[in-house]
C-alpha cells in the first residue's frame, strides 16, 4: 500500500466518537475516584500501613489509564471540539501530576522530530550513538552510564520527573506553559491541603505517593519500550523518513487485553506516530483491518524487559546495543 493511500485509510479512523470518549472516561475516573476513596475508609479503619501501601501500588495503573486520556487529549483527539480537549486536559494533566500545555509542547516536539539523531533531546529518552560515547569524556561516559542504567530510569529518573521536573515549565517554554504549569501546581496545592484536612498528611503521603511512584514506573517502561528496541530506526537528518520513523522507530508492543486497555492500546505505537489523531480506543481496530499496519516485527510482552538492558545506538548495524556489545565493537576497530 501506497504511503499516500495509507493515510488517506488512516483518517477514517481518526474521528472521535463522543459516546466512547465519554464512556472511557467516565469509567477510568469512577475507577480513580473508588480507588483513593477505598484506600481513605481503609486509612479511617486504622488497616496497617503496609497493606495501604501495596493497595495503593497496585492500584497505580489506573493513574496511567488517566495519563492516555490526558494524553489524548493533548493530540486534540479525544473529543471532536478543541476546547473540550482543553478543558478535560487541564483537569487530568492536574489528577497526573503534569501540565496540560507544557506536556503537550513537548510532546509534539516529540512526534515531529522523533528517531532524528540531529533533534534529540525534547520529550525523548537520552540515547548516544556508539561513536559519540566512545568520543565522550569520562564524567560524560559516567552520568551516559548512570542514566541508562534500568534501576535509575524506573525507580529514580521517572518518579523525579512526575513529582519533581513537573513543577516546573520544560526548557524552552513560554508564558502559556508558564501559566499552565502554575495552575497544575496551584490546583495540587489546593487539592492536598483539602485532602490532607480530612485525612492528614501521612494518610495522604501513604496513598498518594505509592500511588503516582507506581504509575510514573509503569509509565516510563511504556514510554520507554516504544522507542527502545532492538531493530530500532534512527538517522541523521539529511537522510530521515517520517514514514520509516513511524513504522521502524515506534514499536508494537504486544499486551494482553486486559493490559492493552489500562495501556488505552499505546502499545499500537507505530499507528499512533503515523496517526496521532486517532483516539486511543479505534487504534485496535485500525490495526486489524490493516495490513500493512501488521507486518512489522512484534515486541514481545515479557521478553521486550530485555530491551532495558540496550543503551547504545549503533549507525553502522543500525541496531540499538547493550553496552557489553558496543565495546566489543569498539575493541575490534
Amino acid at each position: 500500500m501506497e504511503q499516500a493511500e495509507l493515510h488517506k485509510v488512516l483518517r477514517r479512523y481518526a474521528l472521535a466518537d463522543r459516546r466512547r470518549s465519554l464512556v472511557q472516561v467516565s469509567t477510568t475516573l469512577g475507577i480513580y475516584l473508588a480507588s483513593i476513596t477505598l484506600l481513605g475508609i481503609l486509612l479511617h479503619y486504622q488497616i496497617p500501613s503496609v497493606i495501604i501501601v501495596l493497595l495503593s501500588l497496585l492500584l497505580s495503573p489506573i493513574v496511567v489509564k488517566t495519563f492516555i486520556i490526558f494524553h489524548d487529549c493533548c493530540h486534540m483527539s479525544y473529543f471532536k471540539s478543541r476546547r473540550a480537549c482543553s478543558w478535560l486536559g487541564h483537569g487530568l494533566g492536574i489528577l497526573t501530576f503534569t501540565a496540560y500545555l507544557d506536556w503537550q509542547r513537548t510532546h509534539s516536539i516529540h512526534h515531529r522530530f522523533m528517531a532524528n539523531l540531529e533533534r534529540r533531546g525534547t520529550g525523548d529518552v537520552w540515547l548516544m550513538t556508539v561513536d559519540e560515547y566512545q568520543e565522550a569524556g569520562r564524567w560524560t561516559k559516567l552520568r551516559y552510564r548512570l542514566y541508562r542504567h534500568p534501576l535509575f530510569i524506573f525507580f529514580v529518573s521517572a518518579p523525579f520527573l512526575f513529582l519533581i521536573l513537573n513543577r516546573f515549565p520544560s526548557r524552552g517554554f513560554r508564558s502559556r506553559e508558564l501559566y499552565s504549569t502554575l495552575f497544575t501546581d496551584m490546583m495540587l496545592v489546593l487539592i492536598m491541603v483539602c485532602v490532607s484536612l480530612v485525612i492528614g498528611w501521612k494518610g495522604l503521603l501513604l496513598i498518594v505517593l505509592p500511588m503516582m511512584l507506581g504509575a510514573s514506573i509503569l509509565g516510563v517502561w511504556l514510554f520507554y519500550v516504544q522507542h527502545q528496541f532492538r531493530r530500532v530506526y534512527w538517522a541523521h537528518n539529511e537522510d530521515w523518513d517520517r514514514y520509516r520513523a513511524a513504522m521502524e522507530g515506534s514499536s508494537f508492543y504486544m499486551m494482553p487485553a486486559f493490559f492493552r486497555w489500562l495501556s488505552g492500546n499505546i502499545g499500537y505505537h507505530h499507528i499512533h506516530h503515523l496517526a496521532p489523531q486517532i483516539p486511543n480506543y479505534r487504534l485496535k481496530e485500525c490495526f486489524d483491518a490493516i495490513d500493512v499496519l501488521q507486518q512489522i516485527d512484534p515486541v514481545p510482552y515479557i521478553s521486550g524487559l530485555r530491551n532495558i538492558c540496550l543503551g547504545l545506538w549503533d549507525e553502522k548495524s543500525g541496531r540499538l546495543l547493550t553496552f557489553g556489545e558496543a565495546r566489543t565493537i569498539l575493541g575490534k576497530t
